[in-house]
């Protein structure tokens, strides 16, 4: 084999090009400090890269969820505490009170103390932590306690149930609650609605209208322009034709999907309407043409009065109207029942996540139709065209029907009461005040087991709020040995072994030099080498 001076410059060319390719690899590692910088660098590598960086990042969000828990706790524990030592200075007022050789200035002077420590313990109810209430379940947007001690936040029965509040995710699976829900601290008053027994937590939700459709079979090869085809599709009596011209067929120029398409959603009515006025038309994914009413619900025909041989019904879809549900009470009501009610009692009405409390004064009422028609009054005053309506008669179930609505949507309705909007804290505070007052020696010594069953009732809350605390305390501690360990994974695959990569892009370094040495040997010296 020859081997020409070309050859040899072309060798020499592709050798140095390789050495120095090499040596910018090594470089930019040295730059970078890191021997991974696209995919292609390390295939395997770069997806353990990729995962150890994203549980680095799930962990360093998991250690953000446990400092803002850490801070709601402490805020709870704190207000908690507090609570726990106004109701022990309390109950020694109380014990001092009823002792019974108290002046009636003394008396004066406890309940004045009295008075200032329960206004301070609404102020404790109403701590926040970033401008949150912390007592107040879920609605941390709300203040818990009103101005004379009752609850601002609807206490329901399912409320009460569930003690539903602010919770994170503070690990893999891991959610925690953070906050303590206000009836553990400051309990609640005795249920005494007139839903009680009668009404359990519900839900009611419509069944959505749907529309009219057919679907038409459609074969692109015919020739629509042949004299007697035509497609013709009647939508509640009124008949749109397709301009047959639109659908010519011929060799140089076939009929398509779109121009089909096209074509019958430009079907005229003869007085200016066209079919897509009236009607959605699209393929869909069986390359069906679907003809879909715009309307919704069943009053909706649409009819094919075609006469062409290249299209034929797949299938037509009739229209449902919408449909109402229905929420039944859990037993029958009675007149009755209803004559021997007194008090105001509220119902939770939530519609399509709306919530509202009806309320209703029985002191007026004798029999279940009275009722009636004052809570569908209340309804459509708090609810304005809802579509909620109410019947009861006597000895029947209490309904509350939900209308459903001609535009696809659903219509969702829950039902709850009110247990209570007072807490038996603070009414325990003003029943002592009010003995206080009237210096009633017996009902001070009665009020002393009622303060010491509400300390026990805090510390029990306490506790639990230790508990917690203890409990994310450790798996911060998980949390952040998670980080390092992870953070050490990704440098064992990312980071460069800077002096083995020192030492390869040295060894390189002098290859590559060696290689422009031998380069320049191997060009041959031209005539304007001689030229002095």
């Amino acid at each position: 084999m020859r081997i020409t001076n070309s050859m040899m410059i072309s060798d020499m060319l592709w050798n140095s090009n390789r050495n120095l390719n090499s040596l910018s690899k090594y470089q930019n590692q040295l730059s970078s400090g890191q021997q991974i910088s696209r995919p292609s660098d390390d295939p395997v590598g770069i997806t353990k890269v990729l995962k150890y960086k994203t549980d680095i990042r799930a962990a360093e969000q998991y250690s953000d969820n446990i400092t803002t828990s850490l801070g709601w706790l402490e805020v709870s524990e704190s207000s908690t505490d507090d609570v726990k030592e106004i109701l022990q200075r309390v109950r020694e007022l109380t014990v001092q009170a009823a002792n019974g050789t108290n002046t009636d200035e003394d008396t004066q002077k406890i309940m004045t103390e009295v008075e200032q420590l329960r206004e301070e313990i609404i102020s404790l109810g109403n701590s926040t932590i970033a401008g949150r209430y912390i007592f107040s379940g879920l609605e941390t947007d709300e203040p818990l306690f009103n101005d004379d001690g009752t609850y601002n936040i609807a206490m329901t029965s399912q409320r009460v149930k569930e003690k539903s509040t602010v919770n994170f995710e503070v690990y893999v699976n891991e959610v925690m609650d953070v906050a303590t829900y206000p009836t553990d601290i400051f309990g609640i008053g005795e249920d005494t609605s007139f839903y009680n027994g009668l009404i359990s937590y519900g839900s009611a939700e419509t069944t959505a209208s749907t529309r009219s459709k057919m679907a038409l079979n459609v074969d692109l090869t015919n020739d629509y322009e042949v004299v007697g085809e035509k497609i013709d599709i009647d939508i509640n009596s009124t008949t749109y034709s397709v301009d047959m011209t639109l659908l010519a067929q011929s060799q140089n120029d076939p009929l398509t999907k779109s121009d089909m398409l096209a074509a019958v959603q430009g079907a005229s009515d003869g007085s200016g309407g066209v079919l897509s006025d009236v009607a959605t038309i699209y393929y869909d994914n069986n390359d069906k043409l679907v003809i879909e009413a715009k309307a919704y619900g069943s009053t909706t025909t649409i009819t094919d009065l075609s006469a062409s041989a290249g299209v034929t019904v797949s299938g037509n879809v009739t229209g449902f109207d919408e449909g109402i549900s229905v929420f039944t009470s859990d037993v029958a009501l009675h007149d009755t029942d209803i004559a021997n009610a007194e008090d105001v009692s509220t119902l939770m009405l939530t519609l399509n996540g709306e919530q509202k409390a009806i309320s209703v004064d029985f002191s007026s009422l004798s029999t279940v139709a009275d009722y009636a028609i004052a809570l569908q009054a209340e309804i459509d005053s708090q609810f304005p065209s809802n579509g909620v309506t109410v019947a009861g008669t006597n000895g029947s179930n209490l309904t509350l029907t939900v209308d459903g609505a001609a535009d696809g949507s659903v219509n969702t309705l829950e039902v709850d009461y009110v247990v209570s909007n007072e807490s038996s804290l603070i009414n325990d505070l003003d029943e002592l005040i009010t003995a206080l007052e009237a210096d009633d020696s017996d009902a001070l010594s009665n009020m002393i087991g009622k303060m010491d069953d509400n300390l026990d009732q805090v510390l029990t809350a306490l506790g639990d709020v230790g508990g917690k605390t203890n409990r994310i305390e450790f798996i911060s501690s998980r949390v952040k040995d998670n980080i390092i360990t992870f953070t050490s994974l990704l440098s064992d695959v990312q980071d460069v072994d800077m002096a083995q990569a020192i030492m390869w892009y040295k060894n390189l370094e002098n290859v590559y030099k060696a290689s422009l040495s031998v380069g320049a040997q191997v060009i041959q010296p031209s005539l304007v080498d001689f030229i002095s």
